[in-house]
């Protein structure tokens, strides 16, 4: 049977684990509270993202209303007077182009005209070449002092009345050539047909309309600017207008200032810009559009447009300083896309909340998760 006998040194060694164990729990035991109340410090800061206020330049813009008019159009009229028209060619929105026939009137009694006034300057030729014959022949018998002074001044005038005549029956063809020429419409210019008041055998009055012509397909888009922004307007600025044109989305058109009114209307006080459109834009005349005037670039303080905060009425942001979120009063100005102008109140590198900022209050303490650089876009 073995004997067992105690070993001093494992005594010691079991001894020394047991004091580093007792050491270890306490340790554990003054760390709890410390882990506790950072913690309970991570839970009271709101999670927040943050972006950076920066400076960048923005064009400028005067924002304006006002119609889309005709740029020029040409009243096209009757030249012709108690005929009717026996042929129209185009309607209301057809394209046209410089000299094509936009209608014909009936022609047969001016074509009747016209040659009854080349008949008549045939004939008036025919007698003045004759009075010339009998001047040529009674100027030699006066040289050989046959013929009286009295007899050869008649055969003088015989000869000067039949020049008139044949001047007359000459100017009478010209006539007679236009009237009938009037009697084909053409366009006097590239455009559109805006209107169209003749009918097929109407007999309109000489000058009364037949059609409008929108000359060379340009618009203009017309708008009234106030005193203090006229100033800044200058002919050949650039123009931007949105209108609808029947779809769902805006159509941006282009533009350039063409006409600026040299006075302001006594009842309103503004003075209207005319803006010549680029190309030929297809807008229905009258259309009633916004836009805006481009007067240049200047510099702008940007921030995203999700980071202000709206309350009683007023507009606030939330500036990050040492994880403490200070709420600052704002003045906006322009807008680009999803970024907008901070005219006061912050300042070039100000960090800013940018998602959150809708649940702080002034003085929380926030645990900023990322601080993005914002650009302009």
């Amino acid at each position: 049977m073995a004997s067992i006998h105690s070993n001093p040194k494992n005594g010691y060694q079991l001894k020394r684990f047991l004091v580093e164990l007792v050491f270890i729990l306490g340790l554990l035991c003054m760390a709890a509270p410390l882990f506790a109340l950072a913690e309970e410090s991570a839970a009271s800061h709101t999670q927040v993202t943050t972006t950076i206020a920066t400076q960048s330049d923005w064009p400028v813009s005067i924002p304006a209303q006002g119609e889309v008019l005709p740029w020029e159009v040409a009243i096209i009229s009757a030249k012709t007077n108690g005929i009717g028209a026996t042929e129209v060619k185009v309607v209301e929105g057809d394209s046209v182009r410089k000299g094509q026939v936009l209608a014909r009137f009936d022609d047969r009694l001016l074509k009747a005209e016209l040659a009854q006034a080349k008949a008549n300057l045939s004939f008036a030729n025919s007698n003045l070449q004759l009075a010339n014959t009998n001047l040529k022949r009674f100027d030699q018998l006066k040289l050989k002092q046959t013929l009286s002074e009295q007899e050869f001044d008649q055969v003088s005038t015989q000869a000067s009345t039949a020049a008139a005549t044949r001047d007359q029956a000459a100017a009478a063809l010209a006539l007679a050539e236009v009237r009938l020429a009037d009697a084909t419409v053409i366009a006097p210019d590239d455009g559109k047909i805006l209107e169209r008041t003749i009918e097929l055998g109407k007999v309109p009055a000489a000058s009364e309309s037949l059609f409008r012509l929108l000359r060379q397909h340009k618009l203009e888009w017309v708008v009234q600017i106030d005193a203090a922004d006229l100033a800044r307007v200058k002919p050949s600025m650039n123009a931007q207008i949105n209108v609808a044109n029947n779809q769902p989305s805006i159509k941006t058109v282009q533009g350039k200032v063409r006409g600026i009114s040299p006075q302001l209307a006594s009842n309103s006080r503004l003075a209207k810009v005319r803006i010549v459109l680029d190309g030929a834009p297809d807008i229905a005349v009258n259309t009633y559009a916004d836009g805006k005037i481009l007067i240049g670039n200047a510099p702008a303080l940007t921030i995203p447009s999700a980071s202000l905060v709206i309350k009683d009425g007023k507009t606030w942001v939330f500036r990050v300083k040492n994880n403490v979120a200070q709420q600052v009063l704002v003045n906006i100005g322009r807008r680009q896309q999803n970024n907008i102008e901070v005219l006061s109140g912050i300042g070039a590198g100000d960090t800013i909340v940018l998602e959150g900022a809708g649940f702080l209050n002034d003085g929380d303490k926030v645990a900023v998760k990322a601080a993005p650089t914002q650009g302009a876009k």
